[in-house]
C-alpha cells in the first residue's frame, strides 16, 4: 500500500489490521490488474500504483491510500511461476503484495468509503466486478477496444501496443522521470520483453512505441543485463512446471469470458494432453467445477529461435453444439485468420467429453485477438 498521508511509500501487504484501518483514510484508490495476474498485469499494477502515489503527493491529496491489487487469491500466486521469480528477483516477496482475497472491496464500498478504481491491463469488467463500475476513474490497457465498455466520462488510455507495461512506463516517464532508476527500469522492461516475445519478428507483437520505451529504459536505467538473457531467465521461470500439477496449469494463466474458461498454457497444448493418461478427466473436473461445458486451451512454446502455437477445444457431451459453433468461428475467422489445422480429436472412453486439437499457423494471433471471436460466438448463441 502507498500511503500519501505519511509523505513516503510503504509497500506492505494488506493484513487484516491494515484493512480495518482503511476507513481512516479520506480516499482509497485501488489499482486493479486483470484476473490472469500474469507478469504484465502484476508489474503494471505495482508501478501504476507507485505512479498514483506520486500523483497524490504532487496534487496534495492528503488522506489517500493507494493499493495495487493482485487480482487472484493468495493461494494461486505460487502457480504464477514467472511472476514469483521476477518480483522476488527485484526484492518484492509475496508478503509485500496484496491479493484479491485479502481485501473486501464490496465491504469497502458498502461502508461508504470514497473508493476509486484504476483498471490496468484490462478494460472490461467480469460479472463479479460489475459492482466496481461506478468507482472506475481511469483505464490503462493495450487490448482491442471492447465496444461494450466505452467508459464515457472516464480517463481512458487504450492503445494497441505489445504490453501494458509500455503504457505505464510512458506515463511514468511523462509525469515522474526523476524516480526511474535501474530497479524500476528492469521491472518495466521484463513484461515488455515477454509480451513481445523479445521483439521477435515471427511473433510480430511489438510496436515502435514498445521498442522506444525499452530503449529508453535501458538508457536511463543503465541496464547491464542484455535483453536475450533477461528474456530467457523469465521464460525459464514461466515454463518451469516441475512443481505444478495439470490442475495447477489450468489456472496458471486463466481468462474467463461469458462463463467459458480460456486457458493459456506455458507449453503447447499437444504436450499438455500427453502429461498423463487421464488428462481428459482432469479437464472435465475443471469444467464441472466452473459450471461450464466448454474449455478453450491455448498453447505457446517460445525461445530465441522460434515461436509455436496451438489451440484445443474441450467439451462435455452437452456442450457439443456450442463446441462446433466455436470451432467454426475460429476456423472461418479472417480478421484475424488463425490458420488452424486439425490434428486429432480425442474422446473419453465413457463418451462424456472430447477435445479437438489444432495447430495454429498464424503465430501473430494471441489470446487477445482470439477473445473477441469467442465473445461474439457466445453472444450470438445467447440470442438464438
Amino acid at each position: 500500500m502507498y500511503n500519501v498521508d505519511e509523505g513516503e511509500e510503504t509497500c506492505v501487504g494488506l493484513s487484516g489490521k491494515i484493512h480495518s484501518n482503511l476507513s481512516d483514510y479520506k480516499k482509497v484508490r485501488i489499482v486493479l490488474g486483470n484476473m490472469t495476474c500474469d507478469l504484465d498485469s502484476a508489474v503494471s499494477a505495482l508501478i501504476q500504483g507507485f505512479c498514483e502515489y506520486l500523483d497524490g503527493i504532487k496534487n496534495n491529496e492528503t488522506g489517500l491510500a493507494v493499493v495495487p491489487l493482485m487480482n487472484i487469491p493468495e493461494r494461486e500466486y505460487r502457480v504464477k511461476t514467472e511472476v514469483v521469480y521476477f518480483l522476488k528477483r527485484h526484492d518484492i516477496p509475496s508478503n509485500l503484495l496484496t491479493f484479491r482475497d485479502q481485501i473486501d472491496l464490496i465491504a469497502l464500498k458498502d461502508k461508504g468509503i470514497d473508493m476509486e478504481v484504476v483498471l490496468v491491463d484490462h478494460h472490461s469488467l467480469p460479472d463479479e466486478d460489475i459492482f466496481l463500475k461506478d468507482n472506475v476513474v481511469r483505464v490503462i490497457d493495450h487490448r482491442p477496444r471492447d465496444p461494450r465498455w466505452p467508459w464515457p466520462g472516464k480517463e481512458v488510455h487504450l492503445e494497441i501496443v505489445g504490453s501494458c507495461a509500455t503504457l505505464v512506463a510512458r506515463s511514468l516517464f511523462g509525469k515522474h522521470p526523476e524516480v526511474i532508476d535501474t530497479r524500476l527500469s528492469n521491472l518495466l522492461r521484463g513484461p515488455i520483453l515477454i509480451d513481445t516475445s523479445n521483439f521477435s519478428k515471427e511473433a510480430d507483437r511489438a510496436t515502435p512505441i514498445d521498442v522506444e520505451i525499452v530503449e529508453t529504459l535501458e538508457k536511463v536505467g543503465k541496464l547491464d543485463l542484455d535483453r536475450n538473457k533477461a528474456f530467457n531467465e523469465i521464460i525459464k521461470a514461466k515454463t518451469d512446471i516441475s512443481h505444478l500439477t495439470p490442475d495447477d496449469l489450468l489456472i496458471k494463466d486463466l481468462k474467463v469470458t461469458g462463463g467459458v474458461p480460456i486457458v493459456g498454457l506455458p507449453m503447447l497444448v499437444k504436450n499438455f494432453l500427453e502429461l498423463r493418461d487421464d488428462i481428459l478427466k482432469t479437464i472435465r473436473n475443471f469444467a464441472e467445477s466452473r459450471n461450464t461445458t466448454i474449455v478453450i486451451l491455448i498453447g505457446m512454446e517460445v525461445d530465441l529461435q522460434r515461436v509455436a502455437r496451438d489451440v484445443a477445444i474441450f467439451s462435455l457431451t452437452s456442450g457439443q453444439v456450442l463446441k462446433e459453433k466455436l470451432i467454426e468461428a475460429l476456423m472461418m475467422s479472417k480478421e484475424p485468420s488463425l490458420d488452424l489445422t486439425l490434428t486429432k480429436v480425442i474422446h473419453e472412453e465413457d463418451g462424456s467429453c472430447s477435445v479437438a486439437h489444432y495447430t495454429q499457423g498464424n503465430l501473430r494471433v494471441t489470446r487477445k485477438q482470439l477473445l473477441p471471436i469467442v465473445q461474439d460466438t457466445l453472444l450470438s448463441q445467447c440470442q438464438c
